[in-house]
Order: structure tokens, then sequence, then C-alpha cells
């Protein structure tokens, strides 16, 4: 018995140190790295991000926003392959890690912040970010909903930096957008 809760005190501090590993110093180029890939059309830019995440997930096995990103940088791969089969390969393999990464989340991740802005809240945004990219078929919009929602109601929102709270009603507004409910939209984007 000691035994046992010795080892889930090893493991709870592991996550715990993992969270709080990454300096904002570290955060910010990571999350320039990962907007670069994003925001680019380049295969290769895209797994350079990819190779520059897996390996700060080899020194942090348990840090849930480099698996958000991970994640969301193997959806996109399949945007740059061809065979249909490949693309679902990239886009399930992505949704597992970005699954995982909120699966993972505690109190500790609505405790260490990045900027001002609880690590609880950048995961959520990342992940419903790329839900909302999907294709519909997929059925990841709903998801995407539901985490912007967690978002607006977790009382950390409040403390959010401001370039993650405009990034979030944006969001909310294309989804408002995309249902059709023009007076969400405006409320939203006001």
């Amino acid at each position: 018995m000691k035994t046992v809760l010795f080892l889930l005190l090893l493991f709870v501090l592991s996550i715990t140190t993992s969270a709080q590993a990454m300096s904002d110093d570290q955060y910010n180029q990571a999350n320039a790295i990962y907007l670069e890939a994003v925001n680019s059309d380049d295969e290769e830019r895209v797994q350079q991000a990819i190779k520059y995440f897996d390996q700060l997930q080899l020194n942090k096995p348990f840090d849930s926003l480099i698996k958000s990103f991970r994640g969301s940088l193997e959806s996109i791969m399949a945007t740059h392959v061809y065979m249909p089969w490949n693309k679902m390969k990239h886009v399930e393999l992505g949704s597992e890690q970005m699954d995982e990464a909120l699966d993972e989340l505690t109190e500790i991740h609505n405790t260490t912040e990045f900027n001002g802005t609880a690590l609880s809240i950048l995961i959520r945004f990342n992940i419903a970010q790329s839900y909302f990219q999907f294709p519909d078929f997929l059925n990841r919009f709903q998801d995407a909903k539901d985490l912007i929602s967690e978002i607006l109601e977790t009382p950390q929102f409040t403390d959010a930096s401001i370039e993650v709270k405009n990034g979030v009603y944006a969001l909310a507004a294309a989804m408002a957008e995309k249902e059709g409910d023009k007076s969400r939209q405006i409320e939203l984007l006001s």
C-alpha cells in the first residue's frame, strides 16, 4: 500500500513539475513555432514544427499544452497529403492527442499560467480552434462549441490576456455565424 501511494505521489509530482517546467519565454517560442506552421501552407514548416513538439514531448511527456499543439499540427498534416486514408490517419492521430490533452486537465492547469492566462484556457482554446477547422463530417463542431463554453464560464477567463480573450470571442462569434445566430455573433464581437 505504501509503495502504491509513493508511486502515485511521484506521478502527481511529475505532472506538476512538467506543467510548471516551461517558462513564459519557452511558451512564447513554442507558440510562435506553432502559429507559424498553422498559418503556413508549407508542408515542410508543419513537419519541422511537429519535430520540434516531438522533442518537447520527450522532455515533458505529461505536458498537455505541448500535446494539444502536437495534435493540432498532426491534424493539419491532413491538408498536405493526397490519399483519403492518409488524411484520415493524420486527423485521427491528431484528434487522439488533443483528446488526451483534455483528459489530462487537472486543477494544476487552472493555476499554472503563461503570460497571465491559465494553462487550461490555452489548451482548450487551441483544441477548440483546431476542432472548428475540421470538416463537418467529422462531427467536431459541437466539441469546439463545448470547449468555448467551458472557457467562457471558467473564473480564470476574467484574468486571461486580452489577446486570448479576443481570440476566444472571435472564435465564439465565428461559431455563432456558422449556426446563423446573428444576434449572438454581434453580442460576442461587441
